[in-house]
Parts: structure tokens; C-alpha cells; sequence
């Protein structure tokens, strides 16, 4: 019997008919937090990812139907092979701590260099509202803590508490998509 989260229900949002509602509540959550994105963007090497996000640099996004956190760590390989040298985010069915300071979108990788060597390296995924340009934006919570959208900081001086909404911006997103499936 196949998991029902493995299926997906295909969901036209914004005139882009994505393969699941899961991916399409993701592009209209990062609508609601004004983040430019485009939907499988690239072939990569065995690899098509989910999204790209237009930030300082193009950001990876990979949508899993994972309920926990340690569910996505499983996809970490197939990004690290498909010759991506940019970074990377891996989300799940929703996000994670909506209400807390810094909610939990994922898991985000990036090359660090490590013993001479560039290496990939993976942890938490947390928004915040960045100081600088006041977006919300994503920090690597074992790495860099920059600011993806405008490229600012490298330390905590620029992250701010992130957007008092997001709970909010979340269920707005769910509602977008909620009941618009398209025929197979």
C-alpha cells in the first residue's frame, strides 16, 4: 500500500501546476513573505529541484512531505551529488515552532571550507527578520548566519526576532492552495 503522503495531489497556484499541494502551499508561503522564486529551475546531475529562491544568491529548495525534522536529513545526498555549489534548503509538510522567535523551516545545507576542502555541511534551518534590509530570511543555525535575501552579515548583529506573523503568513498560505487540485 503506497504512504498518501507520498502521492501528492497536483495543484495549479499563480498558473504553475506543481505536483503536489505541498509544494504549492511552499511557493505561496514564500509569496507571503516576498520572496521572488521560480519552480524547478534547473536538471542537475539526476536532480530537479523543488524551487530556487532569487536571493543574494539562488537558493536550492527541496519539499518533502516529511512530518519531522529527521525525515529530511535522508535527502542530503542527492543534493550533495547533483554538482549544486550553492546552498541548499530541504522543507518539509510545514514548518516547525511557528510561534517561537526564530520558527524552524528546514534543513539547510552549505559548503563550508573544512580542512582546506569544500565541504558540505548540514543543520537547522531558522527565519528571522534581517536588521539590515528588514526581509525575512533564513540562517543556517550551524553556519552562516547571513542574510540570504540581501547578502548582509556574518555574525548575529543583523538577525532580528522574525515577523510576529508567521503563524499567520502559514495558515494564509494553506488557504491559497487548500481546495484549488487540478485534473490529472
Amino acid at each position: 500500500m503506497t504512504d498518501d503522503r507520498q502521492r501528492g495531489i497536483p495543484t495549479l497556484y499563480r498558473g504553475v501546476r506543481f505536483r503536489s499541494r505541498t509544494e504549492a502551499r511552499w511557493a505561496a508561503f514564500f509569496d507571503e513573505l516576498g520572496w521572488q522564486w521560480l519552480y524547478e529551475p534547473h536538471d542537475l546531475e539526476a536532480y530537479v529541484p523543488d524551487f530556487a529562491l532569487l536571493f543574494d544568491a539562488p537558493l536550492l529548495v527541496e519539499v518533502k512531505s516529511a512530518l519531522t525534522l529527521d525525515e529530511l536529513v535522508a535527502h542530503e545526498r542527492k543534493i550533495e551529488s547533483s554538482g549544486w555549489r550553492g546552498e541548499a534548503l530541504i522543507v518539509g509538510a510545514a514548518p516547525w515552532d511557528l510561534d517561537s522567535a526564530q520558527p524552524l523551516v528546514g534543513w539547510f545545507g552549505e559548503r563550508q571550507r573544512i580542512a582546506g576542502a569544500l565541504e558540505w555541511t548540514w543543520g537547522d534551518a531558522r527565519l528571522f527578520e534581517c536588521l539590515s534590509c528588514g526581509s525575512p530570511s533564513v540562517l543556517a543555525a550551524c553556519g552562516s548566519w547571513r542574510c540570504r535575501v540581501c547578502g548582509e552579515g556574518e555574525g548575529n548583529e543583523h538577525v532580528g526576532a522574525v515577523l510576529s506573523t508567521v503563524s499567520a503568513k502559514w495558515a494564509q498560505a494553506t488557504n491559497r492552495v487548500q481546495w484549488k487540485g487540478v485534473a490529472a
